[in-house]
Parts: C-alpha cells; structure tokens; sequence
C-alpha cells in the first residue's frame, strides 16, 4: 500500500492549543530525529497537564505509529476527529493505519471524511487512489483464481501491480523538516486602513474692490476623517454549531448510538412519540445496518437569539439498506457548554 502517512498537521497550529510552544517544538524535533519513545514520553507529560490540546494529541499519535502501535494510534486519532471534526489530517491518518490493517473500508470511509472537510486536500485524494488500486488489485486477483482463462483480468492485474511496483516508497520516510505556514481554518478578517484626511485647499485672498473694504470670506471647515469599517468578526458561535452538527453525523455514521443520542436534547421527542420510544426506534435503526455513510453539504446557520440556532443543510445518507439525500433543518438549543438538536425536519 502507497498510501502516505501525514506529519504533522500544519492547519493544527491555528486551534487554541493550551501547550507551550517550547514542548511543541520539542516534541516536533523529536520526531524529525526518529526519537519516538521520548517523544511519546514528552507528550503523555504535557497531556496531563493539557489533555484537550490537539496539536500535542497529533504528535503522540504519529509517535505511537512509527512505535508500532497501531491500535492506541488508532484510538488517538479517533478520539481527535470526534473533538476536531473539522481537521482532515487525522482521518487521513486513520485511513493509513486501517489499510495497514486491511481495514480497506474503515480505511475508504475516513479518506472520504478527510476529503469531505477539505476537497482540496491532495494527500487524501491520492491516498484514496491508492486504496482503489490495492482493491482492483485485490479483485482482479480474485477473478483468475476463479477463472484462470481470463486474460483482460490477467492484463489489468499486471498493470495495477506495475503502478505499485514504479510508486512503490519506503513504508516510514523519514519525517520531512516542518515549515510553519499556517493553513486558515477560517476566512481571516481584512484589515481596512483609513483613508488619510486630505487637507483642504487653501483660500485664495480676496482681491481688493475699489468699493469699502470687502467683507472677508469664511475659512472652509476641514473635512472630517473618515471613520474606517470595523474589520469583519469570525463567528465563534457558527463554528461552535457546524462542530456539533459534524459530531451528530460522524457518530451516526459510525453507529456509535451514545454519540448519536448525546446529539440531541435529553427531552427530545418528534411529533406523536416520547423520548423514550423515539431512542429505543433509533437505536435499532442506527445499530441494524452494516455500514452507513452520512454526508452533509451546503450548511447555513442562522441564530435567532445567543441560545438558539436554525441548520439548514444537504444531507445524502446510504446504507446497506436504503439510500437517499434530501434537504433538513435542524434547531439547536445551547445547554451548558453544548449545542444540542431540539428539532429535526426534512426540508429547508
């Protein structure tokens, strides 16, 4: 498998990290110089003191990959989608390690996550390439073992092992120096330079009629400075309800059922049903697929007040069962720390 394994994150470095820079760095160089055991061991002690800091949660997670520990990576960078949907480096990290495995679809379904939150994310789309490929690979190879008289099978499996054979790179390069160039996880807000005051053009004197002595013209009144636009705001709030909304729909895909149900409010109950009977229906609907794949697109928020928010968005949903998209709307209410769906309806 070609599939590369990301370093480290740079669009990490614009989170709110609570770490000091100094035990990133080190961490950083750390690994840069295969040292992974003491890095791992440098970011377990910043964690208990950070637990919640993404930059250092990435890190550890790529020590215990080149470790070899596949699983606890695993975990870790599980455990940094769910709290950082919106960052496609992890999932493309969880890809690598699920093929590794043979996990070919976990592998598929977190690169199509990795490319759903940053379609121009060019590590990704050329893993997921590779990871088509090992699969025609894989089913090519399983057609002659079926037939071995099928000669097109027989072309097309050479080909694909060719591809791998001329790409083919060393499982673990040696991590790549960093350089800091910060990827904006949102439009940054335009600084607007006032425009300098000009200065007002200065009076001819009065030419001296042959009358009385002329009445002198008034000084023009300087032009007042223009008052420059307040430079536009970034949403906290809006990021706050698309984060929520992501989680609601990574845990159903996943069919975590605690996830899914934590999403909404604990009284939550659609028309003619009560809470109780709504939960027990979803938990087997969310539970009963094989696989399920949840994708959102085209996501407005609007807030009616500091509490509530109105989600208007494109859902396309498929499983082994059904498969369909359609517009919904989703009304959020903010409890405690947590945005939770009050509503939930089809259409926008």
């Amino acid at each position: 498998m070609l599939m590369r394994l990301r370093r480290l994150s740079l669009a990490l470095l614009l989170l709110a990290g609570t770490a000091q820079a100094g035990d990133k760095e080190d961490i950083q160089q750390l690994l840069q110089t295969r040292q992974y055991a003491p890095a791992l061991e440098r970011a377990d002690k910043v964690l208990a003191k950070n637990p919640k800091d993404p930059q250092i949660r990435f890190m550890r997670g790529l020590a215990l990959t080149e470790l070899g520990r596949s699983d606890e990576a695993i975990k870790s960078f599980v455990s940094l989608s769910e709290d950082y949907p919106q960052l496609p480096e992890p999932y493309n990290n969880l890809a690598v390690l699920y093929a590794q495995q043979n996990q070919y679809e976990k592998a598929r379904t977190a690169l199509q996550m990795a490319i759903q939150t940053n379609p121009s994310y060019a590590t990704a789309q050329e893993n997921l390439g590779d990871l088509y490929a090992r699969l025609a690979s894989q089913a090519y190879d399983k057609a002659l073992q079926l037939d071995g008289n099928k000669g097109s099978a027989q072309t097309k499996l050479k080909l694909v092992n060719e591809l791998f054979t001329r790409n083919a790179v060393p499982a673990r390069p040696a991590a790549a120096p960093v350089k800091v160039v910060p990827t904006p996880v949102a439009v940054a807000a335009a600084q607007v330079k006032p425009v300098a005051t000009p200065k007002p053009s200065p009076t001819p004197a009065p030419t001296p009629a042959p009358t009385p002595a002329p009445t002198p013209k008034p000084s023009p009144s300087p032009t007042p400075a223009p008052t420059p636009a307040p430079a536009p705001k970034v949403d906290a709030r809006q990021q706050d309800v698309v984060a929520a909304v992501q989680r609601w729909a990574q845990a159903w895909e996943r069919q975590n059922v605690g996830g899914y149900l934590d999403s909404y409010a604990r009284d939550y109950a659609p028309a003619g049903q009560n809470h109780a009977a709504w939960a027990k229906e979803r938990r087997e609907r969310v539970s009963a697929p094989k696989s399920i794949e949840v994708k959102l697109s085209d996501i407005r928020v609007d807030f009616s007040d500091d509490k509530t928010a109105k989600v208007r968005l494109r859902q396309s949903y498929r499983s082994d069962r059904l498969t369909s998209t359609t517009g919904k709307t989703l009304i959020l209410e903010k409890t405690g720390g947590d945005w939770l769906i009050r509503e939930e309806r089809s259409g926008r």
